[in-house]
C-alpha cells in the first residue's frame, strides 16, 4: 500500500535527537517505522535523554507521527501524554464526550476547502495521548483484498469512511487512524494485498487490537488466511529464484507486520 512518506525522506536529524537513530539504524519496531510512512502514530514510546536550545527531559512517553511543512520538508510531531483532553473546534462538548467515553469510534465533519469544494472529515480520539485525531477520509490506503478475498467498491467506501466491514468469510476489519497498524478486527492477523502492475503485494500484520475494548478475538487462520499466505510465501520464493537466475521480479516482495 502507498505510503505518504518515503523511508528516504525521514528527518533523521529530528529523529536522532529523539534518541531513535543511531549509526545509521532506525530503533523502531517494523510495525511503528510503517506508522510513521503511513501518516499515522507509533505507539506510545519512551524518550530519554532529550535536549534543545531551552528545555532539557531525561525522559518522556510519547507518541511520534510525520507531517510535511508548506515548503515540502517531512519534521517529526510529539504527541505527548496530556492531563486532560484538548478541545476540538469543530466538536461540540456532547461530541467530545461521546468520543471520549466510546460511544462514537469516530465523528464525521464536512469541511470546506475551498470555494465549491469540500471534503470529509473523521475525527477520533486518542485515549492514550488525549487527543483528537482528524484526517481526511479521502486519503484513507484502502486495500484490495484481505486474506486474498477481493473488496467490493461499496466496502472500500465503508473500509475508508471507518465502518465496520464484513467479509465473506466472517472476517470483521475496520479503519482506525489512532491504531500504529490503522486497523482493528476481530482476528489477531490479517494479509492485506494491493494490485499492482503485473502483480500483487502482501502485507502481513500481527498483533491487530480487536474490534472493542476486551472483546475476545476469533482464530485468525481462516481457509481465506491460510491460501493467502501460501500464495505470499509462494511469492517470495518465486521472486527469490528469479534473483539467483539473475532476473528481476514483476511483483514486490511482501512486507511483514511485527508486532510485541
Amino acid at each position: 500500500m502507498k505510503n505518504l512518506f518515503d523511508q528516504h525522506e525521514l528527518p533523521l536529524k529530528e529523529l536522532e535527537g529523539l534518541g531513535i537513530y543511531h549509526k545509521d539504524q532506525l530503533l523502531l519496531d517494523p510495525h511503528n517505522i510503517r506508522a510513521l510512512l503511513a501518516g499515522r502514530r507509533t505507539e506510545l514510546l519512551s524518550l530519554e535523554g532529550l535536549r534543545a536550545e531551552n528545555f532539557s527531559i531525561d525522559r518522556l512517553d510519547a507518541k511520534l507521527s510525520l507531517v510535511r511543512s508548506p515548503a515540502g520538508e517531512v519534521q517529526v510531531l510529539i504527541h505527548p501524554i496530556y492531563k486532560q483532553y484538548r478541545p476540538h473546534p469543530l466538536l461540540t462538548q456532547e461530541q467530545m464526550s461521546n468520543l471520549i467515553e466510546g460511544r462514537d469510534a469516530y465523528i464525521s465533519k464536512r469541511i470546506q476547502k475551498e470555494e465549491g469544494k469540500s471534503s470529509m472529515l473523521n475525527i477520533e480520539y486518542d485515549r492514550e495521548t488525549k487527543e483528537f485525531i482528524s484526517y481526511e477520509v479521502s486519503h484513507v490506503q484502502v486495500p484490495d483484498l484481505i486474506n486474498g478475498m477481493f473488496l467490493s467498491q461499496e466496502e472500500k467506501s465503508a473500509y475508508q469512511r471507518g465502518e465496520q466491514v464484513k467479509l465473506a468469510d466472517g472476517t470483521q476489519v475496520q479503519h482506525r487512524a489512532s491504531e500504529p497498524l490503522g486497523i482493528l478486527s476481530d482476528r489477531k492477523a490479517l494479509i492485506l494485498s494491493v494490485l499492482l502492475d503485473g502483480g500483487i503485494s502482501y502485507l502481513l500484520l500481527r498483533g491487530i487490537n480487536s474490534l472493542k475494548d476486551n472483546a475476545r478475538q476469533v482464530d485468525y487462520a481462516t481457509p481465506s488466511f491460510n491460501s493467502a499466505y501460501q500464495q505470499m510465501e509462494g511469492q517470495k520464493y518465486s521472486a527469490q529464484k528469479m534473483v539467483e537466475m539473475g532476473q528481476f521480479p514483476a511483483v514486490s516482495n511482501r512486507e511483514r507486520g511485527l508486532s510485541r
